[in-house]
């Protein structure tokens, strides 16, 4: 027996929501049944799942904003959200956009799920989470499974845990960030305006940045792939299997981007491991790592490709006190627009690591390049070098030379 939801009167029996069970609305199949299913789960704490008609097309006029406490699991059903009208921005003296849309937005530190959905055409933001700023206790979980989010205006998938809208500063909430994504894919984002991803985390204040991504596609985006950019007391933890981040980066022609973008800022370090991932094709740099403060970079990498990047292939910077720690394996830079493959460690640390059955040929500048500095340029090393074992290395065809550059860096 289907039972209606009290207080829904909808155009006809075919617009009703039902509830299947008393935590789960059914029967979303347009922009009606989705705000009146998002409606009773912001006011019912108990209502923790909605799910969609099989292959239902829903164009949005406005966005639909989740605002519960409870967590919230959507069962898209292989359904299409349209969001060209949902939403607008406008943009600032500066040619930057200001907006609070998205076509899907999440106005709670509740873990949120979706699954076999995908998100097109959104007029600003595909899916957005605002984690509150008062939010306290465990870390937000976003999982998304088989989740599509296609042809943006502005970001795909936001996760912000930032008060400032320009996303500056250090204020945010005391908690931290889990974001795991499978079998899905991000592209064609960010070609609204300048400096859009097409996956974008940013946490401030305590927490760090967990993500974990499998089996997806990255590419195509106006600005970064993915950016994660974590200030304040926290650590950045990544861990990608089969993903591409491709052909990013070339919506602002002053200012392009890379591939995939870690910045991490304060007391934290970065921990980076990627197995089967290709970073081709991107407008900057394919990989590019950025550590301040203390903290260390500790990186894992396996039949990993960063070919034809218009900078560096991989780029790795970690300055003040903290090491840089590697271990690379089957990983090929070839085509480079500056260095394949270039470490910096500026301040007190190490580089320290292992690279074998890497290919570094035909970049513009060196295949590797690998420098450790206290300050940099200083006449002579003012601290122990670092050691990189070298292994079943090929470097050929390369504009400055076909050695590792080096600085303070003893290698075996």
């Amino acid at each position: 027996m289907k039972i209606i939801i009290p207080g829904v009167v909808l155009l006809s029996a075919l617009s009703m929501i039902t509830i299947a069970r008393a935590d789960s609305i059914n029967n979303v199949h347009d922009e009606a049944s989705l705000i009146q299913a998002v409606s009773a789960a912001n006011s019912d704490p108990g209502i923790t799942t909605i799910s969609f008609n099989y292959n239902a097309a829903i164009q949005l006029t406005a966005p639909v904003i989740y605002s519960g406490t409870q967590s919230l699991k959507l069962i898209g059903n292989k359904a299409v959200i349209d969001g060209a009208s949902a939403g607008s921005f406008i943009l600032d003296e500066n040619l930057t956009a200001v907006t609070t849309d998205g076509t899907l937005v999440f106005n709670s530190s509740a873990d949120i799920d979706i699954s076999n959905l995908t998100v097109i055409n959104s007029a600003t933001r595909g899916i957005v989470i605002n984690v509150p700023a008062d939010a306290t206790g465990d870390n937000i979980s976003v999982n998304l499974y088989k989740v599509d989010i296609l042809d943006s205006a502005l970001f795909g998938l936001h996760i912000d845990d930032n008060v400032d809208e320009f996303d500056d500063g250090n204020s945010g909430s005391k908690i931290g960030i889990d974001l795991k994504v499978t079998r899905s894919s991000f592209t064609g984002n960010g070609t609204g305006a300048i400096d859009f991803d097409g996956v974008r985390v940013d946490e401030r204040a305590e927490g760090s940045i967990n993500v974990i991504i499998l089996s997806s596609r990255i590419d195509r985006n106006g600005g970064d792939g993915i950016e994660l950019d974590e200030a304040g007391n926290g650590d950045v933890y990544t861990s990608m299997v089969k993903v591409s981040m491709d052909g990013n980066g070339y919506y602002n022609e002053d200012d392009l981007d890379d591939g995939i973008d870690i910045d991490e800022a304060g007391p934290g370090g970065i921990e980076f491991s990627l197995v089967n991932v290709s970073v081709n094709d991107n407008k900057d740099e394919g990989i590019d790592l950025d550590e301040t403060g203390e903290g260390s970079i500790e990186v894992h990498m396996r039949r990993v490709t960063a070919l034809n990047n218009a900078d560096e292939g991989i780029k790795i910077d970690e300055e003040d006190d903290g090491d840089i720690e590697t271990k690379l394996h089957s990983v090929s830079v070839t085509g480079n627009g500056d260095d394949g493959i270039q470490f910096t460690e500026l301040g007190e640390g190490k580089i320290d690591g292992k690279l074998r059955k890497a290919n570094a040929s035909d970049n513009a500048k060196y295949g590797i390049t690998m420098e450790q500095w206290l300050i940099e340029d200083e006449a002579a090393p003012a601290e122990d070098p670092g050691t990189v074992k070298i292994r079943n290395t090929f470097l050929s065809g390369n504009g400055k030379g076909n050695k590792i550059k080096t600085n303070n860096i003893y290698l075996n």
